[in-house]
């Protein structure tokens, strides 16, 4: 029963990332030949966090009420229709409403990572989130892989990673109603909801790796799920499958970042000395792509920011709800996500202004020392947490 519980939500969360990926190495390309400005790039981007932003603590609060299976069923409709809908149609307001509704889909994370980690022990918290998160950028990876082949080597090009896209999320949908939940569901009357949100705020430890998630999300939306192959594109000439690539280098090493830290590293080091490694792995690199001179050396610069990511994120994400009770923790895991969505946002949105008014190198170089400079701040707090 264990296996099947584990299978099922490893397969909807492969399916569910698998489905927001498929198109995304060549999205910024694609409004670039839509005639979108900098700014209207910025704000398509920037909508997929908006709406985790709005949406993930209402999704924790009531997923914590009424169970996590409902929210991850409606999240995997708002997968398919956001592939649907870039397969339709073309117009910046459609583009809008469907990068927004994969943003209402993934907020859904809030809901698949609490249910992994309750089938597992307390203490197993931060391995179990670095397994799940494994399979988000393998599933990641896999549609960055398919997706640009696709865009590359059929006539339908965009439109078909866009319409892969739209039959994952259908397969995720399907997938979803085998999930299993074995715990008790709290009544929406019950006293101890009306406590929850306030305790769980206050909590130090959320506090602090929400704002460095948010700092994550912010280098890497404006970075290689944004702007960097945009800039690949103008300095190296590449095609659609060159942005593939780039993507791929990026993720391999997260993917395999995330495998490393929940197998090896987890347990054996402070966690806030690697939460801090990978933050600094992520902006230096960022000031170092408008430095790049080859090609080559822009992927070694995206490899490096990759297994950073790895190894701080699913610790960040795991480190939100270690220390919070079961009951609680669609409430700090909805925090978590919601305030690193701010970075989602305000990272292309920045990043497309400052790309406007100066030029994209300046953007990465203003991007990579906030993230250096915030890090450092956030040591001093991480270390007295004795993480």
């Amino acid at each position: 029963m264990a296996k099947h519980k584990n299978g099922i939500v490893i397969a909807v969360t492969f399916l569910l990332w698998f489905s927001v990926y498929a198109y995304l190495p060549n999205f910024t390309p694609y409004m670039e030949s839509l005639e979108f400005s900098p700014a209207m790039m910025g704000i398509v981007i920037g909508s997929y966090g908006l709406t985790q932003m709005l949406l993930r603590i209402p999704v924790g609060l009531l997923s914590d009420k009424f169970g996590r299976r409902l929210f991850i069923i409606l999240g995997m409709v708002f997968t398919f229709i956001s592939g649907f809908l870039l397969f339709l149609s073309d117009s910046f307001i459609i583009v809008l409403i469907a990068r927004a509704c994969a943003g209402a889909a993934v907020s859904t994370w809030v809901s698949l990572m609490v249910l992994f980690s309750g089938y597992h022990d307390k203490e197993k918290t931060v391995k179990a989130s670095g397994t799940l998160n494994f399979v988000n950028n393998i599933g990641q990876l896999c549609a960055i892989i398919l997706g640009s082949l696709l865009v590359s080597f059929t006539v339908l090009q965009d439109r078909a990673a866009f319409l892969l896209a739209a039959i994952a999320g259908l397969a995720a949908f399907i997938f979803s109603f085998a999930i299993y939940e074995d715990r008790q569901i709290i009544p929406a009357g019950n006293p101890q909801n009306k406590a929850r949100f306030t305790d769980v705020i206050s909590n130090k430890t959320l506090i602090i790796v929400s704002l460095i998630g948010a700092v994550s999300q912010l280098v890497t939306f404006s970075t290689i799920f944004g702007f960097t192959p945009a800039y690949a594109r103008e300095v190296f000439g590449i095609d659609s499958l060159g942005s593939g690539v780039l993507m791929f280098f990026s993720y391999v090493p997260t993917a395999f970042g995330a495998l490393f830290l929940s197998r090896f590293l987890s347990g054996r080091f402070k966690d806030y000395k690697l939460v801090i490694t990978g933050m600094v792995l992520m902006g230096a690199t960022t000031i170092l792509i408008p430095f790049t001179t080859a090609y080559y050396a822009l992927i070694i610069t995206q490899i490096v920011a990759g297994f950073g990511r790895g190894i701080s994120f699913p610790l960040l994400m795991g480190l939100s709800i270690k220390k919070i009770q079961e009951n609680q923790r669609g409430a700090a895991m909805g925090i978590f996500q919601a305030v690193y969505s701010f970075g989602m946002f305000f990272g292309p949105f920045i990043t497309g202004l400052i790309n406007e008014t100066f030029a994209l190198g300046a953007a990465f170089i203003f991007i990579g020392s906030v993230c250096l400079i915030l890090t450092a701040l956030s040591y001093f707090s991480l270390r007295k947490l004795d993480l």
